[in-house]
């Protein structure tokens, strides 16, 4: 048996939305309730559901406390470290090569005594 849920008083007129019979209703709420316990038992490692929340809201307050600008300044100052790393490291590897050539070089060539 159907019922309608009514807002305002009696005989108003303003109906929201007919209901099914209570069975229904319950095996609605059973189907949501099995549902999220699902999901609750998904997150279990992490303490449940409502503890995962909690620290969804942890890392987002900590998240605002950095800027982008910052996060930005910080990676510019990175990239032109590595570039100069990267600089010494070419000049040392070609120091490096120029020394194999001079060792590699017979000694006491053009020496006749």
């Amino acid at each position: 048996m159907a019922s309608q849920l009514q807002i305002g008083p009696p005989n108003s007129g303003v109906i929201v939305h007919e209901i099914a019979g209570s069975d229904s209703v319950r095996e609605r709420l059973e189907r949501i309730v099995s549902s999220y316990e699902e999901i609750d038992r998904r997150f279990t490692a992490a303490g449940g559901l409502g503890s995962l929340l909690n620290l969804y809201e942890q890392v987002k307050r900590e998240l605002e406390r950095v800027s982008f600008e910052e996060l930005d300044r910080m990676t510019l100052e990175i990239k032109t470290l590595i570039e100069a790393l990267l600089k010494m490291d070419y000049e040392l590897r070609k120091v490096h090569n120029l020394k194999l050539a001079f060792d590699a070089r017979p000694t006491g060539a053009g020496n006749v005594g």
